[in-house]
């Protein structure tokens, strides 16, 4: 009777917390569409709902699913941040899943459930970022291999290559992580290094790789046989080498922190005995999905989310088994990320005025101009009004440009930009200003709208306004231009 009593209690606990974890996140279903790389997302939804191939007919530089899940969401943010919404609320039964099969003890599964449930809930969670959807089929592909482990079904290693397949075609630095995990069920559970040569012969690394490759292998074709090979493969896979040094203009600190991370590999694999195969799995895990959060060496707080399922898990180890050495580890792993933290100066958003901001609107104590005015100041009022003049003056089908910041302007206005590109930065990042002004010259954009916030020069466009364009209106910062000759 006791025993069954403790598992009652776990279970509501446990169901508290996953109550919690949806009350911490309605506010995010009513927020204006104010985030930039959401607008984008919603906009390659569009586009799909529309019939564009992603990557040849519209573009972005993550892998396809994302965008998906912005299509499914039928390009509205209401819908993609309740999928946002149970996606990490699956992923916190995940979590709860494992921490009871690692951790003996009922308050260890509790706080190591709730540990991930903070850590991914205060870094942008609440937002449809890639990382909040890399790590659920990731943190499934653990599970898998826990389970195969356990109950010797090599299915299940293709199901955990399946899992880390599936998080890299949201966000590729999940990746890192697979390798941990490679590393830890594949390499260090071998007893010399004589033993490790056999990895080589060992069935379930293939199944395992097999499940991973075969899903990005299968995209490729498909994309390939959209006429997009080329964009999809540079774009969504090969652009992180060039994303590395855009931020910092070095790679220096790739190369000391793949140094770092190499370092520790070694000594776990030196002390793995002492250590235990759940400690070193999910140290490894969380090292080298470290190299994946500091990837870019960009602070945006929400990169963080990704090591949150191994970190949660492995503060759970520690508080179990209590080994020294897995302390010492533990700090330096702490230490490691707290100077990155540090070093790259992450940004961090306060969520207690957040909160403020939304009882205040909800208890009618200010209008909801000014709570829009929270997320992103005038910008997010200005992008309103101008999407509003856009539906007032254009039809659904019509195309429009926005030169500036202004990729919320199309998702706002459900209008599709001229060409692939839908944010400003790809024109700069693709040289993509002859394919841009081509493109306008085949669909004829009904309007085009310059922002005074941006200063860089589009060669040719003024001219091309000249042409076909004249100036109607100004709302806010941005100018609007109606076509007024046919190309």
């Amino acid at each position: 009777m006791k025993r069954k009593k403790i598992k009652l209690n776990l279970k509501v606990i446990i169901f508290i917390i996953i109550i919690f974890n949806i009350f911490a996140r309605i506010p995010a279903l009513f927020e204006p569409i104010w985030y930039g790389d959401e607008c984008i997302y919603l906009t390659l939804g569009q586009g799909l709902n529309k019939g564009l191939n992603f990557y040849k007919d519209i573009h972005d530089n993550k892998p396809p699913l994302l965008y998906l899940i912005a299509g499914l969401a039928q390009a509205r943010l209401f819908w993609l941040r309740l999928i946002t919404l149970a996606w990490n609320t699956f992923n916190i039964f995940l979590i709860f899943k494992i921490a009871k099969k690692l951790l003996a003890k009922d308050w260890l599964v509790i706080l190591t459930t709730l540990i991930f449930t903070l850590f991914s809930l205060l870094p942008e969670g609440r937002i449809a970022n890639g990382e909040v959807f890399m790590i659920m089929p990731a943190t499934l592909g653990l599970l898998f291999a826990l389970k195969a482990k356990n109950e010797k079904n090599h299915f299940l290693w293709f199901l955990s290559g399946i899992g880390f397949a599936t998080g890299f075609l949201f966000k590729i630095p999940i990746a890192f992580d697979f390798a941990g995990l490679l590393f830890g069920f594949f390499i260090f559970t071998k007893k010399t290094i004589k033993d490790v040569f056999t990895v080589l012969i060992d069935k379930r690394l293939y199944l395992t790789l097999a499940g991973f490759f075969l899903p990005i292998i299968l995209s490729i074709i498909y994309y390939a046989k959209l006429g997009a090979f080329t964009p999809y493969v540079r774009s969504a896979l090969l652009q992180n080498i060039g994303y590395l040094s855009s931020w910092s203009g070095s790679n220096t600190g790739l190369y000391l922190r793949g140094l770092l991370v190499l370092t520790a590999t070694l000594a776990l694999f030196i002390f793995r005995k002492r250590l235990g195969f759940n400690f070193y799995t999910l140290a490894l895990m969380s090292f080298w999905g470290a190299f994946g959060v500091f990837l870019s060496e960009r602070p945006y707080p929400h990169y963080l989310i990704e090591i949150a399922p191994w970190l949660a898990l492995l503060t759970g180890v520690v508080l179990k088994e209590k080994k020294l050495l897995q302390i010492l580890f533990a700090v330096f792993l702490g230490l490691s990320l707290f100077t990155g933290y540090k070093y790259y100066d992450f940004w961090w958003y306060d969520n207690l005025p957040y909160y403020k901001n939304f009882l205040r609107f909800t208890t009618r104590r200010i209008s909801k101009e000014e709570y829009f005015r929270f997320f992103a100041g005038q910008k997010v009022i200005d992008d309103y009004a101008v999407s509003k003049y856009i539906q007032e003056h254009s039809s659904e089908n019509d195309r429009i440009f926005v030169w500036g910041e202004g990729s919320c302007i199309y998702a706002l206005s459900r209008r599709l930009p001229p060409g692939r590109y839908t944010a400003t930065y790809h024109i700069f990042d693709f040289n993509g200003f002859e394919e841009t002004l081509q493109a306008m010259r085949q669909t004829s954009p009904q309007l085009i709208i310059k922002l005074d916030s941006e200063s860089r020069p589009f060669p040719g466009l003024n001219s091309l306004i000249s042409q076909y364009y004249a100036q109607n209106s100004k709302v806010g910062e941005a100018v609007i231009y109606h076509k007024v000759v046919n190309y």
